[in-house]
């Protein structure tokens, strides 16, 4: 049966091309290199390499075989995190994968908070959709991850920990902003910044106008809340955004106005079904949920 090592061997080979520079990455000599190839390739009864003007070009097999070792070598490296986190106890890592209306502004703070009093607690925040979250989840590339949009991946389970709604944001003069409350059919009646139809919250605002027997009609369209603000914020019109994607914003160049009819949403935090969730990860998840007001 191949073994790590042998996979290390193809891999590297395969990434770099030459024997000579894989044996210099692996810190053994060359010969050592095409000793195990040829090794392996007897081992398995499979052609590895081909020989191209001095490079070897790996075979179809080989490149399959080599995409599946990616897998083996993640999970080795999540072991030696873990066996790294239980040594060293607070000086772990952290690894958060957040939809960017959450990463650009409230799961920052929860960070700021959580790492307080943990000089040596390392994190990593990576923004994504649902989709790349979901990935980084079931991979084991993330410990934990935040979205607006449920998800729907087997590997991946979640739960609901902070519930907010939909606001609208206007700059600061509009008429909008000496309103109390606006109704969804005035947002067609001025300039509107909105979601693109192909995002999960622009689809739940198109049911909104739907219901109400309207189309929605925008001049500017975005994929995220963040872009969305910072082009009210510039003054080119207002936007209907999740009330998440203000906090942490300054509040002299953006007013907030209710809509009607209310637009709840909810915050997802997910974790991976495949690996055990870490202290951290459960720790940190309770601090988001202590920030939010939200029991569990």
């Amino acid at each position: 049966m191949i073994n790590a090592r042998q996979l290390e061997v193809l891999t590297t080979v395969i990434e770099v091309g030459t024997t000579l520079r894989a044996a210099e990455l692996l810190g053994v000599s060359q010969p050592a290199v095409s000793n195990m190839i040829r090794h392996t390739e007897d081992l398995i009864g499979i052609t590895l390499f081909e020989r191209a003007k001095g490079r070897l070009v790996p075979t179809k097999e080989a490149r399959l075989i080599a995409q599946e070792a990616q897998h083996l070598f993640m999970q080795q490296k999540r072991v030696s995190r873990i066996v790294r986190e239980i040594r060293e106890g607070s000086r772990g890592s952290l690894t958060i994968a957040a939809s960017p209306s959450l990463g650009l502004g409230l799961v920052p703070r929860v960070i700021g908070e959580f790492a307080t009093g943990a000089p040596q607690l390392r994190v990593s925040l990576e923004l994504g959709s649902i989709d790349v979250i979901c990935d980084m989840l079931a991979s084991g590339q993330a410990d934990i991850g935040f979205a607006l949009t449920q998800p729907r991946h087997p590997a991946v389970s979640h739960e609901a920990v902070g519930a907010g709604e939909m606001v609208c944001v206007c700059p600061p003069g509009h008429p909008f902003a000496r309103m109390r409350r606006i109704g969804v059919a005035d947002l067609n009646q001025v300039p509107h910044i909105s979601y693109s139809a192909a995002t999960p919250l622009g689809q739940m605002i198109d049911r909104v106008f739907a219901e109400k027997g309207l189309e929605r009609r925008y001049a500017f369209e975005v994929r995220h809340t963040a872009t969305a603000l910072e082009m009210v914020a510039a003054g080119l019109g207002v936007a209907l955004v999740d009330s998440f994607g203000l906090i942490g914003r300054r509040a002299d160049n953006l007013e907030r106005v209710a809509v009607e009819p209310s637009m709840p949403i909810r915050i997802n935090a997910m974790m991976p079904r495949l690996f055990p969730t870490s202290s951290l990860a459960i720790s940190f998840l309770d601090r988001f949920r202590t920030v939010t007001g939200a029991a569990g």
